[in-house]
């Protein structure tokens, strides 16, 4: 109610599919039949740039003056933005779809399109990492950093799997769904903590009794209370990345905490295109598992999807809506490859 989208409007803003025409222009490495995913916003002067074939977004918001869109990553700050699925732009949910190429990402055909669609939630989870300062390169087995993740959702189960990709040793998730923590186990966390049947403070002591409190934390839950607790848990001069929205409620947090134990907080929104690159690198290594659940067909299940997200049945974690049965097809992503929203697009289905 408070955001920027409005009715009518296509939905769909995490979408996988198959280039099936080009516009003039399009890049050699999207032929027709091609597997790809698209990055989810466009800052408003790229959308404006009339040659993006030779600029950047971002070098073609700087040249025309948008002070949000010139700053890195400031695009996903502005107020005349599109979003797929939001706004100024139709969402996936349509049987095709046209979209800048210069925004398109390559995935092989050995990724398949239920796991591919879940590039833009895995880029957000790769950004998280990416600001605590976590990469491959970084970590090395023998003194890889000690992290935890609060928060049990999709989000969060990906954030799991994109720092154990990154050499990162989770010392704990935590949650309040015990078939999440399961999966969370399974997915590579050392440890879990139900906050549900378990204190916060035993926590703590679990955490140091195990070695010593985690030097990055990421929040993933987007509810108040976890905030305050990714403070708690994080170790003297640690970093506490928080990814999580809560809807404008209010965190009630000890600002002591964070003087007293030097910490650096920061927020983590979205995702930016170096986070996507990282996202098809890490699907198309086989690295990543699904969080989806539950699967429907066609364009005509939706209105069941939206009644099972908002009364979530047992067990339930992520749906998806599958666009067409003939793999062979990929019906529900047509590609335009383009440079710029005008021209040089790709019709995806």
């Amino acid at each position: 109610e408070a955001g920027l989208a409005s009715w009518p409007l296509v939905p769909g803003h995490e979408w996988s599919g198959r280039i099936i025409a080009l516009g003039s222009g399009c890049p050699s490495h999207f032929p027709v039949g091609q597997r790809v995913v698209g990055e989810h916003a466009t800052g408003c002067r790229a959308l404006e740039a009339s040659d993006s074939t030779v600029m950047k977004p971002r070098e073609a918001s700087a040249t025309l003056g948008c002070t949000d869109c010139a700053a890195r990553g400031g695009f996903l700050r502005c107020p005349r933005r599109a979003e797929t699925g939001f706004f100024r732009r139709p969402g996936a949910l349509q049987t095709f779809m046209r979209f800048p190429a210069a925004q398109l990402h390559v995935l092989p055909d050995s990724v398949p399109r239920e796991l591919a669609a879940l590039a833009e939630p895995l880029a957000t989870a790769l950004k998280a990492v990416r600001l605590a300062g976590l990469s491959a390169e970084s970590q090395q087995e023998d003194s890889a950093s000690r992290t935890v993740v609060v928060g049990d959702g999709p989000v969060a189960l990906l954030v799991l799997q994109a720092l154990r990709w990154r050499r990162c040793r989770v010392a704990c998730l935590v949650g309040a769904n015990a078939s999440r923590l399961r999966r969370a186990s399974e997915l590579g966390a050392d440890s879990v903590w139900n906050v549900a049947e378990r204190d916060a403070d035993g926590l703590v002591t679990s955490l140091q009794d195990a070695g010593e409190l985690p030097s990055v934390v990421i929040e993933a839950a987007g509810t108040p209370s976890a905030v305050a607790l990714s403070i708690k848990l994080a170790a003297p001069g640690g970093q506490v990345v928080l990814l999580g929205l809560s809807g404008n409620r209010v965190s009630e947090i000890r600002a002591d905490d964070i003087v007293l134990k030097q910490l650096v907080v920061r927020g983590s929104l979205a995702s930016e295109p170096e986070d996507w690159r990282a996202a098809a690198e890490m699907m198309s290594s086989g690295a990543m598992q699904s969080v989806v659940t539950h699967t429907l067909v066609g364009l005509d299940r939706y209105g069941q999807a939206i009644h099972l997200v908002k009364d979530p049945p047992q067990g339930m974690l992520k749906l998806q809506i599958l666009l067409g049965v003939d793999e062979s097809c990929d019906w529900g992503t047509v590609a335009v490859a383009d440079g710029s929203p005008r021209s040089k697009r790709a019709r995806i289905a």
